[in-house]
């Protein structure tokens, strides 16, 4: 990932916002959009290298792989949460920036649980 690409493309993304923002306000909310998606492609491609050796990681310690897929998706949650917090905030959304957050937070707690419960089981084993 060539993050010098990502800052430019962010940068580049602003200005236009802010020179729609004084012309057309619609305009500057969907160049704004425009370039999230187009910053979040960008890392979402770079980040199947990293999965590959997580994987590897998992096959050699001999995690399960369904608590390993949690985790990813505890990530993938508070990830994308983030993204679209930040989107709103942008688009000056605040309350609906809130009521995602809260949502990515209750999703996280659920996906939580299988792994939690699995915790204790491997104690319970151990003692």
């Amino acid at each position: 990932m060539d993050v010098f690409r990502l800052i430019s493309v962010g940068i580049i993304g602003a200005i236009a916002c802010l020179l729609l923002k004084k012309t057309d306000g619609q305009y500057a909310a969907l160049v704004a959009v425009a370039t999230g998606i187009v910053i979040l492609i960008v890392c979402v491609k770079s980040l199947a290298s990293v999965l590959v050796s997580l994987q590897e990681i998992v096959d050699r310690t001999g995690i399960d792989n369904a608590l390993f897929s949690a985790l990813l998706k505890i990530v993938g949650i508070g990830y994308l949460t983030e993204y679209a917090c930040g989107l709103c905030e942008d688009l000056d959304c605040g309350g609906i920036s809130k009521k995602i957050a809260l949502a990515g937070k209750i999703a996280i707690f659920l996906m939580a649980l299988p792994i939690v419960n699995a915790l204790i089981d491997t104690v319970q084993e151990l003692v």
